[in-house]
C-alpha cells in the first residue's frame, strides 16, 4: 500500500539537512559529486506520482521505501555509470553520499529485491503470464545463414504490413493499445520531456521536427538456450530438444552499419531534430528482426497519443521508410516528410506525370536539362518549374546549349507538378533541391541521440536479460540526456549548486 510520496521541496529539505553533514567529513569527495547532486536538485518528480499510485494497492502493509526515491536512485545509477542493480544496492549500503542523493537515510536502503519489485510494478503485464513465458522451452533461436550485402536493410517479412498499420491509424485506430511499457513512456514524458519543452530546450513544441531512426541493441543473453533434458546423459550431444532461454523475446537481426548479424533487440527513437541537444522524446523496443518502417508507424502513433497537446510539422527518415503509406499518413497528418529514396525504387512511380522527370522528381526539359524550381503554389497545392535557360543561375547558363527554345516566350518555358500526383516524387520542398538537403541533414541528430545513449551511458554493457529491463535501462539512459541539458543550461545562467545546498557563507 503506498500512502504518500515526497514532493520535490521535501527532497530538497533533506539535501540541506545531510549535504552540510557529509560536507564536514568528506569536503573534497562531496565535491566530486558536484553535477549529480546538481541534476537530482533539478530533478521533479512530482509529475510522475499520481502515476505510481496506479501501481500500488489501496490495502495491504504500506511500503518501506518510497517510490519516487527509488525511481531517482535508478536515474543516478545510470549516471554514474553503475549498469549492475546488484552492485549498485551494495554501493548505496557502503556510501552515504549515494544514499542521499538518491533520497534515503544513510542506514536505510533498499535491497536488490525492491529495485525489481519497482520493475515489476511498472511494466503493465500480467506476471504469471511474463514467467510462464520465460520458463516454456523452446527451440535455439539460429542465425540466419543468408548474408545481406554491405549497407542494405533487411527486407521486410510481411510485405503490405505497412500499409495496414497506416490504414488503422488514418481510421483513429491505436496498432497496439494495451503495451506494457506505456507507464514508463508516461513518465519519462511527464517528468523529462515536458520540462525540457517549458524551459526551452525543445523549441516549437507545435511545429516540432522529429527524427526518427532505429539501431540494434545487443543483449547479454545466448540464443542457445541452457538444455533442460537428459540426451547428454544417454550420450546424445546434438539434440533437438526444448531448451530454456533466458530471455526468449529476443531475436536475430542484421545490423547494415556493421554488416553484421547481432541477437538482441531494435530501438526506435524519436529524436527532437530541431533542439540543440538532439533530445530523445520517444523510444520504443522491439524484435531485432522487425523493419524500421513497421516500428515507425507505430512510434508515431503512440507519440501523437504521449503528447495531446504538441504537434509536428516535419518527419525526417531515412530509406527504410521510403513506403507510400508514410506519405499518405504524413499527408493524412498535414505534416511534410523528409525521406530518403530506396536505391531500389528510385524512378518508380504510383502515377506517371505529364512531363518527364529524374529520380529526384525534377522535371526535365526536352534538351534534357533538370528545370529550375520556382516556388511553392499554396493556394492551387502545386509546384512550379521554369526553363534554366531562362531562370538557371549564371553559371548554369554557361553549360547549357540550346539552340532552339522550346518556348518563345521571354519568360521561358513553365512546367507545373502536383504533389498528389505522386506523393512519395513530388514533395513539397523538391528533392536534392538546396532547401531539402538542408532540412534532411538534420536527420543526423537520431545518429547523436543514439550516440549519447549507446555510447555516453554504455547502456550495453547492463547486459540485462529481458525486454523489460531493456525499457527500463533505456528510458534511464535517456532520462539523463534531459538532466545533461538542464544542468548544462543551469551552468550557462550561472547556477551554483553549493550555494542552494550548503548557503552562501557555508559555500564560500
Amino acid at each position: 500500500m503506498l500512502i504518500k510520496c515526497s514532493s520535490h521541496v521535501e527532497f530538497q529539505q533533506f539535501l540541506r539537512q545531510q549535504i552540510p553533514l557529509l560536507w564536514a567529513l568528506e569536503k573534497d569527495r562531496v565535491q566530486s559529486f558536484s553535477r549529480s547532486l546538481t541534476k537530482v536538485w533539478l530533478l521533479n518528480l512530482e509529475p510522475a506520482i499520481p502515476l505510481l499510485f496506479r501501481c500500488f494497492s489501496s490495502l495491504g502493509r504500506p511500503v518501506l521505501y518510497d517510490p519516487v526515491c527509488i525511481l531517482r536512485s535508478l536515474v543516478l545509477m545510470l549516471d554514474l555509470g553503475c549498469h549492475s542493480v546488484t552492485k549498485w544496492v551494495e554501493a548505496l549500503r557502503s556510501d552515504s553520499i549515494l544514499a542521499v542523493l538518491s533520497g534515503f537515510e544513510p542506514d536505510k536502503t533498499p535491497g536488490v529485491g525492491t529495485f525489481y519489485d519497482f520493475f515489476d510494478k511498472l511494466w503493465l503485464e500480467d506476471r504469471e503470464a511474463r514467467i510462464k513465458r520465460r520458463l516454456k522451452l523452446r527451440a535455439p533461436v539460429k542465425k540466419p545463414r543468408k548474408q545481406l550485402k554491405a549497407g542494405v536493410k533487411q527486407p521486410v517479412k510481411h510485405p503490405g504490413v505497412v500499409g495496414k498499420l497506416a490504414k488503422k491509424v488514418m481510421d483513429g485506430r491505436t496498432p497496439f493499445p494495451l503495451r506494457a511499457e506505456k507507464l514508463i513512456q508516461e513518465i519519462f514524458a511527464r517528468c523529462f520531456v515536458d520540462v525540457s519543452i517549458h524551459i526551452g530546450l525543445i523549441p516549437d513544441p507545435l511545429e516540432l521536427v522529429l527524427s526518427g531512426d532505429g539501431s540494434s541493441l545487443r543483449t547479454g543473453s545466448s540464443p542457445y538456450g541452457v538444455k533442460v533434458c537428459v540426451c547428454r546423459k544417454n550420450g546424445v550431444f546434438n539434440c533437438d530438444c526444448g531448451r530454456r532461454l533466458s530471455d526468449p523475446e529476443a531475436s536475430w537481426g542484421w545490423d547494415s552499419y556493421r554488416n553484421v548479424y547481432y541477437y538482441g533487440y531494435s530501438m526506435y527513437v524519436l529524436t527532437a531534430a530541431s533542439s540543440i541537444n538532439e533530445l530523445p522524446m520517444y523510444i520504443r523496443l522491439v524484435q531485432a528482426g522487425r523493419h524500421d518502417s513497421v516500428t515507425g508507424i507505430v512510434s508515431l502513433a503512440e507519440f501523437r497519443d504521449i503528447y495531446p497537446s504538441l504537434g509536428f510539422s516535419k518527419f525526417l527518415a531515412d530509406s527504410a521508410h521510403d513506403a507510400y503509406p508514410y506519405y499518405e499518413l504524413m499527408k493524412f497528418w498535414d505534416v511534410e516528410p523528409f525521406i530518403d529514396l530506396n536505391s531500389k525504387g528510385k524512378g518508380n512511380f504510383k502515377n506517371l506525370p505529364s512531363v518527364s522527370v529524374n529520380e529526384f522528381g525534377i522535371p526535365i526539359c526536352p534538351k534534357g536539362y533538370a528545370m529550375c524550381f520556382c516556388g511553392f503554389n499554396k493556394s492551387r497545392n502545386r509546384l512550379k518549374w521554369r526553363c534554366p535557360l531562362k531562370a538557371g543561375s549564371r553559371r548554369l547558363r554557361k553549360n547549357i546549349s540550346c539552340d532552339c527554345p522550346c518556348s518563345d516566350s521571354p519568360y521561358g518555358r513553365t512546367v507545373y507538378t502536383k504533389p498528389q500526383d505522386d506523393l512519395r516524387i513530388f514533395t513539397k520542398t523538391p528533392r536534392n533541391s538546396k532547401a531539402w538537403r538542408k532540412e534532411y541533414a538534420k536527420r543526423s541528430s537520431s545518429e547523436r541521440s543514439f550516440k549519447r545513449i549507446k555510447n555516453d551511458y554504455e547502456i550495453e554493457r547492463s547486459r540485462v536479460r529481458s525486454r523489460k529491463n531493456w525499457y527500463f535501462f533505456l528510458h534511464f539512459a535517456a532520462m539523463n540526456c534531459h538532466l545533461d541539458a538542464w544542468v548544462d543550461k543551469a551552468e550557462r545562467e550561472h547556477f551554483n549548486i553549493w550555494h542552494e545546498v550548503l548557503g552562501v557563507a557555508l559555500a564560500a
